[in-house]
């Protein structure tokens, strides 16, 4: 059983390095949306987080990926448990192995995608 969850993340985390790109846009998009939903504009968002309005447009379109330390200091802007934020591309097997967390979440489409993949590959 160990073996083929260990099998099955792996193949997951293979895809998302491969597909990258579609990662940083569909965490950039979520970002934006967060950051809308809050009514803060890019130019108080980009200072919360220390940056260029011009850096925090390019995170947010997805052309610049994230450090850690990005990471944390837009959830703490945005005020937001970083979950909020990955919950679609966390692969999770407590209780069923055969899927990844939050199925019916299937809003975003990279988390469709990996699920699509792992379906027809397990």
């Amino acid at each position: 059983m160990l073996e083929k969850n260990i099998e099955k993340i792996t193949t997951v985390n293979q895809y998302l390095i491969k597909h990258k790109d579609n990662f940083n846009y569909e965490i950039g998009t979520i970002i934006k949306e967060i950051r809308i939903s809050k009514d803060i504009s890019v130019e108080t968002f980009s200072e919360m987080i220390s940056t260029s309005n011009s850096y925090a447009s390019q995170i947010e379109h997805g052309s610049n990926g994230l450090s850690l330390i990005k990471f944390i200091l837009i959830c703490n802007a945005l005020n937001v448990k970083p979950e909020k934020v990955l919950n679609n591309f966390i692969y999770f097997n407590e209780d069923n192995d055969d899927i990844l967390y939050k199925e019916l979440q299937q809003n975003k489409n990279i988390s469709k995608n990996i699920i699509n993949y792992m379906k027809n590959k397990f």
